[in-house]
C-alpha cells in the first residue's frame, strides 16, 4: 500500500479519506451500542436517556449472566490452551519440513476459511449421533479448532525471525531435538506464544456460532446469552454485556500489541 501511494502521489489524499471513512464505518456500531449501556431507560432506545451504572450491576450480579460469563471463561481458557499447544507444535513441526511445507501451511490455515456454520453443524451432528446431545467439551474442541490457526501464524512469524543456525549449533553440541525445542526455540518465541494464546482466548470468548449450536441450553456462553436475551426483550443489560465483551477484547488486543512491539528475544 505504501509503494502504491508513493507511485501515485496525487491520490494520497483519497487514500487517507477512504481509510478514515472505513474506520468510521467500523466504529459506528460501537458508538451506537456503548452509550446504551449507561441509559436510565428500561428499554434500548437511541439516543440514550440519562446516565447510570445499574445495567452493569445487573449483568454482574444476575445468576444467569454470571453463569454465562463463567461458561465462556472456562471454555475460552481450555480452548486457548489446546489451541496454543497444537498451534505451537504445528509451527515447530512445519519449520523442520522442507518438502510440501506450503501444503502443510495451507492445511493448518484451513479452519480460518472454513465457514463456522459448517463446522458447527458437523460437530453437532457427529456428537449427537454418538452421545445424543450437546456438550461444552465439544464446544471447547470446536473453538480450539478455530483458534489454532491464529496461534500457528503468530508462532510461525516468531520462528521466522529466529536464526536457524542456533538450532543447528545446539545439535552439533549434542542436544537432541526435544532439548533444542525446549531450551532454544521455545524461549526465543515465548512472546509470540503468549500473543497467540491471548488472541486464541479472545476469539474463543467472543465466538457465537459454534456456541449457539453446541452449548447446552442450561449452559449458555455469554455470546449466546446476549443473543437469546436480545430475542426475548430489549433490556439495556444486553448493551452492558456487549460493552464488557468489547472492553475485554480491546484490552487483550492492546496487550498483544504491546508484546509484539517491544523488542525481545525473537530479534536474536
Amino acid at each position: 500500500m505504501d509503494a502504491l501511494r508513493d507511485a501515485l502521489p496525487r491520490t494520497r489524499g483519497w487514500f487517507t479519506l477512504v481509510g478514515v471513512l472505513i474506520g468510521l464505518f467500523l466504529l459506528a456500531p460501537l458508538a451506537a451500542v456503548l452509550p446504551l449501556a449507561f441509559t436510565t431507560s428500561r428499554y434500548l432506545v437511541f439516543p440514550p436517556v440519562g446516565f447510570t451504572w445499574q445495567w452493569f450491576d445487573t449483568v454482574l450480579s444476575d445468576p444467569a449472566w454470571q453463569g454465562s460469563i463463567m461458561n465462556s471463561t472456562r471454555v475460552a481458557v481450555t480452548a486457548a490452551v489446546i489451541a496454543t499447544v497444537t498451534g505451537t507444535s504445528a509451527a515447530l513441526a512445519v519449520r523442520r519440513v522442507f518438502r510440501g511445507r506450503q501444503i502443510l501451511r495451507t492445511t493448518m490455515l484451513a479452519p480460518m476459511v472454513m465457514p463456522q456454520l459448517v463446522l458447527a453443524l458437523g460437530l453437532y451432528l457427529t456428537y449427537k449421533s454418538i452421545a445424543g446431545g450437546t456438550s461444552l467439551a465439544v464446544l471447547t474442541l470446536g473453538q480450539a479448532t478455530l483458534a489454532m490457526p491464529l496461534v500457528f501464524v503468530t508462532v510461525s512469524a516468531g520462528l521466522a525471525a529466529v536464526d536457524p543456525t542456533l538450532s543447528l549449533a545446539a545439535q552439533s553440541l549434542g542436544h537432541r531435538w526435544p532439548s533444542v525445542v525446549w531450551r532454544i526455540e521455545l524461549p526465543l518465541v515465548s512472546r509470540s506464544i503468549i500473543s497467540g494464546a491471548i488472541l486464541a482466548f479472545a476469539v474463543c470468548f467472543d465466538e457465537a456460532v459454534l456456541a449457539f449450536f453446541l452449548a447446552p441450553p442450561a449452559q449458555q456462553t455469554l455470546p449466546v446469552k446476549i443473543w437469546t436475551s436480545a430475542s426475548e426483550n430489549a433490556s439495556p443489560s444486553i448493551a452492558a454485556a456487549s460493552a464488557l465483551v468489547i472492553g475485554l477484547a480491546v484490552t487483550l488486543l492492546a496487550v498483544v500489541a504491546v508484546l509484539r512491539s517491544r523488542p525481545g528475544k525473537e530479534t536474536a
